[in-house]
């Protein structure tokens, strides 16, 4: 329909897209649509719902997408429906009413589509829509191409639709969904192919936005390595020695905390200031981090028809790697389980000295009150990213400031206009790889969208998807226009009403758990939603599904683990605690960190007893010999560093990336 406003406006114009039944395919085309028509068929009973598995998984996906305005449309008769009798006919129509309402609300209307004057209501009824724009793209420009041209000698590709929300500027960068981030050269005002009023003369390409000769536009993802940031020490006599004295001046002592800091965006002028890439993760027993938790990509299933191919192989599934993946499955389904029954559990090496093992922990006499400087010992990821000054008021300029600049174009911007947008810079392989049948979306980014920092969202986890889902495995994520591959840390959020700013590691996304998801990518300013989807053999599925939140390098994520002993003796306040550690030494290395038990009594170490990792405690009331004695441990842990979500190389390490 046509949008309120623009030209046309009141006259009914639409245009109808029939994308294929691809996920991929269907959420492209709703990310711009206003109106979205669900097929219904004429006939459903309980045996067979009015859709079937797949397009009830599309219906899904798009709730989760977030729908503009859905309407439902009943088509034409069925063979059974002609023999059925007039009762059965009734009851089959009351079933579909029934179960629409039930998944799309009472208020949407539906439409049967089954003679030509019933069609002819129903494309009344679509014209007179008033479109209801969604939150997550309404701050932004976005057009869904209806033709595309590319020009082989320049890496030039036209597309030519009407420009929706905003409007487009060649100032600014644009996104092509699933394709990356480009350049627009210039943008021309195109004869309208549908146009509602009476064309006197023929129209010609009017070129009202342009970018200047020499102009480039900032496209820098990560700052440049700088080893030199690294941490400094004082030069010694002899080095001091062998230089002149006009070159003795040293450099001035770089602080530990600010080393590695992420670069800061600084704010906006005028803006209102309101409101485990972990260095030991890879080695780390409890988490069992691994290289084997990459979603698969390749089709090679096995008996249960599951995928076993994986993107790190090109080699075809054999015996071996189809009971290797299966106990893969197997252990990560028991690990989760267990993760349930013992949350943060850890069992003390025997081989290893736990003071060793655990050497990146920490205790804390409060996770919620104990400080904890954001800026300690941070990894070179951080040091490629940047960091927002004041992320709200960041975004909220910029917004401001990109429909600013496309007001300024053509008197009002191209805003409902059908125009040509010129995009420079794409390879050959973007059309290669575009499915057939599926238009291009092109959206805009705000200022900064393109530079890398640390993502956090919301997510909820979606019941219908079954296996476990780990923290660090790939999933490909859509977050409004963009779509992109990142391996996730998940986080449990602390209460609104806490004062708590400190999140806790999850190694699992549970069913039924609402998280925060953190990861490498491009910045994204809120609103906008989030998908998570894994690779099966039937495609695409969804995982869960959420909003992102903010960008913030600074967040905290704690890892918890629990050192657990139990009671060998008892005498009122006091016992012996063994199997939590297995040498006097650790004991001792252990001893300023409180404990706490099951039943709730907190209590400290007193002395090690004996060699081999006895010791005597005190608690806070009397214990008992069946209570559980724990030792809470903390480390901080960081997403998974993942190039490929920013179009970067699979290998790239964060000092070439």
């Amino acid at each position: 329909p046509s949008p309120p406003g623009g030209p046309g406006a009141g006259k009914p114009r639409v245009l109808l897209v029939d994308p294929p039944r691809d996920v991929l395919a269907v959420l492209d085309v709703a990310k711009c649509a206003d109106v979205v028509v669900l097929a219904l068929p004429p006939f459903a009973s309980l045996e067979e719902p009015a859709f079937d598995e797949h397009g009830y998984n599309l219906l899904t996906v798009l709730k989760a997408q977030g729908l503009p305005v859905a309407i439902g449309a009943v088509h034409g008769d069925d063979d059974r429906m002609a023999m059925a009798s007039a009762k059965k006919v009734a009851d089959s129509k009351r079933f579909i009413a029934r179960y629409f309402a039930t998944e799309l609300g009472a208020e949407t209307k539906l439409y049967h589509a089954g003679n030509a004057e019933e069609m002819k209501t129903l494309l009344r009824a679509i014209g007179g829509i008033t479109p209801k724009d969604t939150s997550w793209r309404s701050d932004r420009g976005y057009m869904m191409a209806q033709e595309a041209q590319y020009s082989t000698p320049d890496g030039v590709l036209c597309l030519r639709g009407y420009v929706r929300g905003v409007g487009l500027s060649c100032r600014h960068l644009v996104h092509l969904t699933g394709h990356g981030d480009f350049s627009v050269a210039r943008i021309s005002v195109m004869p309208d192919p549908c146009p509602t009023e009476r064309v006197t003369e023929a129209a010609q390409e009017k070129v009202v936005d342009e970018r200047k000769p020499g102009e480039v536009l900032d496209t820098q993802r990560l700052r440049p390595y700088d080893p030199t940031t690294a941490e400094q020490t004082w030069p010694t006599a002899e080095e001091l020695g062998e230089k002149d004295d006009a070159s003795m001046m040293p450099p001035p002592p770089v602080p530990r905390r600010k080393k590695d800091a992420a670069m800061r965006i600084p704010r906006p002028e005028g803006a209102d200031d309101d409101d485990d890439m972990d260095a030991e993760n890879e080695n780390d027993g409890e988490d069992g981090e691994d290289t084997e938790s990459m979603a698969p990509s390749i089709k090679a299933e096995t008996d249960d028809a599951w995928d076993v191919s994986s993107n790190m192989t090109m080699e075809a599934p054999n015996a071996e790697n189809v009971a290797a993946e299966r106990r893969r499955r197997e252990e990560m389904v028991e690990r989760s389980q267990e993760e349930l029954e013992f949350p943060d559990e850890v069992d003390t090496p025997l081989e290893t000295p736990a003071r060793e093992r655990f050497q990146r922990y920490r205790g804390l006499k409060s996770f919620r009150t104990s400080p904890w400087d954001p800026y300690e010992d941070l990894p070179t990821e951080y040091s490629r990213i940047w960091e927002f000054e004041a992320f709200a008021a960041t975004a909220r300029a910029f917004k401001q400031q990109y429909a600013d600049d496309c007001y300024e174009i053509e008197n009002g911007g191209v805003s409902a206009l059908y125009c040509a947008v010129y995009v420079e810079g794409v390879p050959p392989a973007v059309l290669e790889s575009q499915p057939r049948g599926v238009p291009f979306v092109l959206s805009n980014l705000f200022p900064c969208e393109q530079k890398v920092s640390v993502v956090h969202g919301t997510v909820t986890r979606h019941k219908g998807y079954d296996e476990p889902v780990k923290s660090k495995a790939e999933l490909a994520l859509h977050c409004g226009f963009r779509r992109l591959n990142a391996r996730t840390t998940f986080s449990e959020m602390p209460k609104k009403s806490s004062s708590c700013r400190k999140y806790r590691f999850l190694r699992f996304l549970h069913q039924d758990v609402t998280a925060c998801a953190s990861f490498y990518a491009p910045v994204m300013f809120p609103p906008s939603r989030l998908m998570m989807f894994a690779q099966t053999p039937s495609g695409p599925q969804l995982v869960a599904s959420g909003s992102v939140d903010t960008t913030d390098p600074k967040r905290l994520i704690i890892k918890r683990i629990a050192l657990t002993g139990y009671p060998f003796r008892t005498h009122k306040t006091r016992g012996v605690v063994r199997f939590m550690f297995f040498n006097p030494a650790d004991v001792r290395w252990f001893k300023p960190v409180e404990l706490m038990t099951k039943k709730g009594l907190r209590g400290h170490i007193i002395e090690s007893i004996g060699t081999h990792g006895y010791m005597k405690c005190r608690f806070s009331n009397h214990v008992k010999q069946d209570d559980t004695v724990i030792m809470s441990l903390y480390k901080r842990a960081y997403p998974k560093w993942y190039p490929p979500a920013w179009g970067g190389a699979p290998d790239a390490t964060p000092e070439n990336a």
